[in-house]
């Protein structure tokens, strides 16, 4: 028999039996297949992904600026010099921010704005002895962050004002004087170092303003169009710093006599008063997570 007929009786046999040889080889192959060890199991299983995720409560005061309790008495009690260089900190004062950090046990005046009091006649823990207290009308707000490692968060400071006003000559990349409309003031948070119960933050301050629509951006993940605003990085107000579990981080306003990204963030004005917050940070706690892996396969799905 030739080789060119041999092929035309070959092809000639596949629309009737190809299916079938086809579906008979893999189901073959399906029911042969060796089951899995417990050895084997164990080892599998062992090999799931591990994964750190920090665990942050976060909380916004705001109170009249003219309260000693956030102007001073909150800083008698915090770790300033500790933190980061002298330099870095002496770029942050200049800009108008102001960085602490408290350990497990926080400042009384602290606590005492987180509980929305307000002391009379008291401006240091010395001087308030048994001074009466009663409801402030100033505003306290929080929430829990989960920050996985690897992975970035925002943690807003909440402004009254739908636009911001930025002088000239005072932000890189604005050289002119702009107001932003629905602006917002941000910390865009993620992780440099984590450790046995410590973990190394970054700080990045933002403002995002403009209308929400949908922008390009590239992750870590791959491509994506997130519906967001526009973002006007602070990279010269970048920080970072070593948080131990339990700790707590404050971040306010450094009082300068001109204009300030402190100023901006921290503080705000109307006909009657002048508002002052700060943003409270603490490491709650450093955990570790691990995934599972199954060897189930189910077959409707492809």
């Amino acid at each position: 028999m030739s080789r060119p007929f041999a092929h035309l009786v070959l092809l000639s046999l596949l629309p009737g039996t190809g299916c079938a040889l086809i579906g008979m080889q893999r189901e073959d192959a399906i029911s042969t297949g060796k089951p899995v060890t417990v050895d084997q199991l164990s080892e599998f299983k062992g090999d799931a992904p591990v994964r750190t995720i920090l665990r942050l409560n976060t909380s916004n005061v705001t109170t009249l600026a003219t309260d000693q309790r956030i102007r001073s008495g909150i800083w008698e009690e915090l770790d300033e010099s500790g933190l980061m260089s002298p330099e870095d900190r002496r770029r942050l004062n200049q800009s108008g921010l102001r960085v602490g950090v408290a350990g497990s046990t926080l400042p009384w005046a602290l606590n005492s704005l987180l509980r929305g009091e307000r002391v009379q006649n008291a401006s240091s823990r010395k001087e308030r002895g048994e001074d009466t207290r009663k409801a402030d009308g100033s505003t306290v707000f929080g929430t829990q962050l989960v920050l996985p490692e690897g992975s970035t968060s925002l943690i807003e400071i909440p402004s009254p004002e739908d636009s911001l006003l930025i002088p000239a000559g005072h932000i890189a990349g604005l050289k002119h004087g702009v107001e932003l409309q629905n602006a917002r003031c941000m910390f865009h948070v993620s992780t440099a170092d984590i450790g046995d119960g410590w973990v190394v933050i970054k700080f990045l301050p933002q403002i995002h303003y403009g209308e929400m629509s949908v922008r390009y951006s590239i992750a870590e993940s791959g491509e994506r169009l997130p519906v967001r605003q526009r973002i006007q990085p602070l990279y010269e107000q970048q920080f970072e710093l070593k948080l131990h579990t339990g700790e707590t981080v404050v971040i306010g306003y450094q009082k300068q006599d001109d204009w300030s990204v402190g100023r901006l963030m921290f503080q705000n004005e109307s006909l009657s008063s002048r508002n002052e917050q700060v943003v409270t940070i603490e490491l709650a706690a450093v955990e570790t997570v691990q995934g599972e892996k199954s060897v189930t396969v189910k077959y409707s799905k492809y």
